[in-house]
């Protein structure tokens, strides 16, 4: 391998950049001692994807978070073959390995959906173990919370005893009938909130595969894997967006304008955008609005930007005496 001169980091230069977290947890309990270090740096970009599931609401009819994560991206994040790929996975299963990830196929080319287990295994968990693992701050655990499972009694603080003895005024005779009505009325909101998912869920995957498909995503992925997927994702959050409209270098965009400019984009755009990003030296307090910026300007910078690089080239040289 060629080795490279990489800059330094000055001042707050770091704070520009995104990160993902891996739980302390997965290095210091005995029970993952076995799982490779790709398969906890898996699980870790799995717990980060959570976060686009909950934008969308992808639970099931349990309230249950899944996420969308395929073997295709599996090789492209851990820059790994398929057969890797599969491995790692098969070490976070429930069928073949520790039992980290459940996978639900669905059948119909749909993608498999992926529930990510609780490293913690909240069930057995004492909260004050938690405070003492590194894995959760002190202040995120609230005394108030802790042992208070139990309904207080009669005329505790919770409930005070005036509100406890108001059962005369409700309804204690509850038939049969209105039991139905409202499971109908249940079941027919969660039958409703599960389409809507449904279609949610396959329009961020057609437009995955539309950005993918625009930008010849494969060889891009060749110049900066984690930059590129970050923008990918970002272009598809926002063409997703049910916002009106957008911040963009100071100015509120109507959405559609923003939409419509990411879905022009191509591979050389996003290689102007990676240069671009690459090369800033600010400190950006807002990253994914500067990114987004970026992309939203591109079409209109990038023919500016290398004929200005052309005319350095040539000229500059020219006053400096290489030609």
């Amino acid at each position: 391998m060629t080795s490279k001169q990489f800059n330094y980091y000055f001042g707050n230069q770091a704070e520009q950049f995104s990160f993902y977290r891996v739980p302390k947890r997965l290095f210091t309990d005995s029970k993952f001692r076995n799982l490779s270090s790709d398969a906890k740096v898996l699980y870790s970009l799995m717990l980060d994807r959570m976060s686009l599931s909950l934008k969308n609401d992808w639970k099931d009819d349990q309230d249950r978070i899944y996420i969308y994560f395929t073997l295709v991206e599996v090789q492209e994040m851990m820059n790994c073959g398929h057969n890797k790929g599969v491995k790692i996975m098969a070490e976070l299963d429930a069928e073949n390995g520790i039992g980290l990830i459940q996978r639900v196929k669905q059948g119909m080319g749909k993608p498999t959906k992926i529930y990510v287990m609780n490293f913690l295994g909240m069930e057995n968990v004492n909260p004050e173990s938690l405070i003492a693992s590194g894995d959760f701050p002190t202040k995120e655990i609230k005394s108030s919370e802790i042992g208070k499972s139990r309904v207080p009694g009669i005329g505790s603080q919770d409930f005070p005893k005036k509100e406890s003895n108001n059962t005369d005024i409700s309804k204690t005779d509850f038939n049969e009938t209105d039991k139905e009505k409202i499971n109908l009325s249940i079941n027919h909101r969660a039958r409703v909130n599960s389409v809507k998912r449904q279609k949610e869920m396959d329009r961020w995957m057609e437009y995955r595969d539309i950005f993918k498909k625009n930008i010849d995503y494969e060889a891009l992925m060749l110049d900066d894997p984690e930059q590129v997927s970050e923008l990918l994702e970002l272009m598809i959050e926002t063409t997703c967006s049910e916002a009106k409209s957008f911040r963009i270098n100071g100015s509120s965009v109507p959405a559609e304008r923003v939409k419509e400019r990411l879905l022009s984009l191509n591979m050389l755009h996003l290689q102007y955008v990676l240069e671009t990003l690459q090369k800033n030296t600010t400190d950006v307090k807002n990253i994914k609005a500067y990114m987004l910026a970026t992309l939203y300007n591109a079409k209109n910078t990038i023919a500016s930007y290398y004929q200005s690089r052309v005319s350095h080239d040539l000229y500059g040289r020219k006053r400096e005496g290489w030609l």
